[in-house]
């Protein structure tokens, strides 16, 4: 399985679209055999998508990305697993570890109310 992590400034990012770099991960059995860093080549969620079709990538481990930016990752045939906050390599043993899971109606957990909102979580924390 190859799996993609957006950072930015060495921290999960939770935008693909304006994200600095990926960071690659390949695993055998739940093991990481390959890591790699690549700069984004541009901005925006069109040429991100671009890169990690590019690199074949299966899984995008990312922090509360936007709905839109879900559909897109998910027209392209990679399946998001948002909600990582961790470093890089730690979410990305994370995910293989199963920490990291699936979850459809997961837009948002930056709040830590486990609903989805609109990405406003300011307005999520008073609640």
């Amino acid at each position: 399985m190859r799996i993609a992590i957006p950072i930015d400034r060495d921290s999960v990012s939770s935008s693909l679209g304006t994200c600095s770099a990926f960071h690659f991960y390949e695993d055998d059995h739940g093991k990481i055999v390959r890591q790699f860093l690549v700069d984004a080549e541009s901005s925006g969620i069109d040429a991100a998508l671009a890169l990690l079709e590019r690199y074949g990538i299966d899984a995008l481990v990312c922090g509360s990305i936007s709905e839109s930016e879900r559909k897109a990752v998910a027209s392209a045939g990679i399946i998001s697993f948002p909600a990582a906050s961790a470093a890089p390599d730690d979410a990305a043993l994370q995910f293989l570890g199963g920490a990291i899971v699936f979850d459809e109606n997961n837009t948002c957990n930056a709040c830590g109310h486990g609903h989805t909102c609109s990405m406003n979580c300011e307005s999520c924390k008073i609640h």
